[in-house]
């Protein structure tokens, strides 16, 4: 099961931190973000974009049974943290070009057929998130059997005052928030997030626990990530 935690990251410039933070750490095993072919074709004109959004205009025109409403895991292409942080910065900065942004995304969108999504930003369900995502943020963390005795001594001891029943050779999953249309085009009015950013994770809540106050505290956030635990 999936527990999240919020952490007191709202404005673009905390949210950077952060997710630098939670890839960079010692514990994770891989990092996997990807971003939907729609927002390279809405941020076209930015240098870090435009390769994708050209690249995947002539996949059309090669494919042309492509569907580009579908859930083929091709639409969406491997990112960085670094142009992830460009995607927020970019819808989520107030002004004329955000504004231009947006109206692209919509554009793009609209060439799809889907139906346009009314969840109100950051309140999508889990258990029926709306398709498509556009931004996909997830990472691995090492499983317990594979961490060492001195390099992870902090989740090690984290975990063994905690006593929870740990499935040692299980990886660890964490994703971030539903990041849809309406949270790139309503989620930071004024360019600030309305609440706290959040990531989910399974596995020992312990060590997922230690490893989301070490990635806070990298980020010089003001305040440590709450936790189901901290809700007692």
């Amino acid at each position: 099961m999936m527990l999240a935690w919020s952490f007191s990251a709202r404005t673009t410039e905390d949210i950077e931190r952060l997710l630098r933070a939670l890839g960079k750490h010692r514990y994770v095993r891989e990092v996997d973000h990807r971003i939907h072919w729609t927002v390279d074709r809405a941020l076209a004109d930015l240098p870090a974009f435009a390769p994708h959004a050209r690249a995947f205009a002539a996949r059309r025109e090669r494919e042309r049974g492509l569907e580009i409403a579908s859930r083929d895991p091709s639409l969406w292409r491997p990112a960085t943290a670094d142009e992830v942080c460009a995607v927020f910065r970019a819808f989520w900065t107030p002004g004329e070009d955000a504004e231009r942004y947006k109206q692209a995304l919509r554009e793009a969108l609209a060439e799809t057929s889907l139906p346009p999504q009314t969840h109100e930003p950051f309140e999508a369900s889990a258990d029926e998130p709306p398709h498509p995502e556009l931004i996909l943020l997830d990472w691995e963390l090492l499983p317990v059997d594979e961490l060492d005795a001195d390099r992870h001594r902090g989740a090690l001891e984290a975990m063994e005052e905690a006593g929870e029943e740990v499935d040692a050779s299980a990886p660890v999953f964490q994703e971030g928030p539903i990041l849809a249309a309406p949270e790139l085009l309503d989620g930071a009015p004024g360019g600030e997030l309305r609440e706290d950013f959040f990531v989910w994770s399974d596995g020992p809540y312990s060590y997922s626990d230690y490893v989301f106050r070490g990635a806070a505290k990298a980020a010089k956030l003001a305040e440590p990530p709450v936790g189901y635990n901290d809700l007692d």
